[in-house]
């Protein structure tokens, strides 16, 4: 079954580091045996390889859903495991996608689902990758600012403490400093009165501050072999489908810039998608109200909020009745 829009071509959209937090998808969780078992399968892979429960951490009792979900070593494997659940829940239900759409995190949930990688291996991969990062990089911040990237020419200080490592829309970008800077971007963007909010992310993914992590990166993940995918993976890195993977491909996914806006333009002039955002914040949504164009016969779709409702989005979605 495609979407309703029977014109158009189904996009499943996974978001990376910065959409998670506590309690994400427990409505799901507790009603739909499908992403049960998968977050299980998954659970059970994690605490094998290293030792504790994505479950638990994403459900501790301990934690509201205002509280930054940042630790890492648990916001990694949870937040793969949890967009990976939803779009094989959805495929069950009978809507399939025609074609992927990642960033940053996000690709290797798409390229996984795609068969280019088993899900196991996938997420044994990711699980594994924050300890490089502690190991080898400084910790950093990712400030999401709802401004072009051109807001670093207006302000000495942005240039000299910031990176672009995200254009998502014309008026969105992403930037990454060093932690100890976080204070004085923060300043800065409000003597410019840019509203921003700062991501639940320990490292400055996407930039320079991450360099440090790369050799160790590349050999972590020497060993893997990938498959041609079977749906078309939209890769927010390269701009364009991914037509073959490697090492250092996986390495230009978390440092290089993430190019939301060009890759959702590229779609757009392919013939526009049915955009179903995975993200558990809805975080391509947000992103494409601002770039699809009023002629664009697109539509967008989100599943999970933070503010609850992912049932009925999940009816409406499938065609089921709310």
């Amino acid at each position: 079954m495609r979407s309703s829009s029977s014109s158009l071509p189904t996009a499943f959209c996974f978001a990376g580091q910065g959409s998670q937090y506590y309690h994400m998808a427990a409505d799901l969780l507790n009603t739909d045996a499908v992403f049960r078992q998968w977050m299980e399968i998954g659970d059970r892979i994690v605490q094998d390889a290293q030792g504790f429960s994505p479950l638990a951490a994403i459900h501790d009792d301990a934690r509201s859903r205002a509280d930054a979900f940042d630790h890492l070593e648990h916001s990694h494997p949870s937040l793969f495991m949890v967009q990976f659940a939803a779009a094989k829940m959805l495929q069950a239900r009978g809507l399939r996608p025609d074609l992927l759409v990642g960033v940053s995190l996000g690709e290797f949930v798409a390229m996984s689902l795609a068969g280019m990688i088993p899900f196991e291996t996938a997420l044994k991969a990711v699980a594994d990758q924050p300890k490089t990062f502690r190991k080898t990089c400084q910790p950093g911040a990712l400030i999401a600012a709802l401004a072009p990237p051109s807001i670093r020419d207006a302000s000495p200080l942005l240039r000299e403490r910031t990176e672009i490592a995200g254009i998502n829309a014309e008026r969105h970008c992403v930037l990454a400093c060093e932690a100890e800077n976080t204070g004085a971007v923060s300043d800065e963007l409000r003597r410019l009165d840019t509203p921003f909010q700062a991501l639940p992310v320990p490292f400055a993914f996407h930039s320079r501050w991450i360099d440090g992590a790369e050799d160790t990166f590349l050999q972590a993940v020497s060993d893997l072999r990938f498959e041609t995918p079977f749906w078309p993976v939209w890769s927010c890195c390269l701009g364009r489908p991914v037509q073959a993977a490697d090492g250092p491909l996986l390495w230009r996914i978390v440092r290089d810039r993430m190019q939301l806006q060009a890759t959702f333009a590229a779609i757009e002039a392919d013939g526009g998608a049915h955009y179903v955002d995975l993200s558990p914040t809805g975080t391509f949504v947000a992103v494409l109200r601002q770039d699809l164009r009023r002629s664009s016969t697109s539509k967008i779709s989100p599943l999970m909020s933070p503010f609850g409702g992912d049932l009925k989005r999940l009816d409406a979605l499938c065609g089921e009745k709310a």
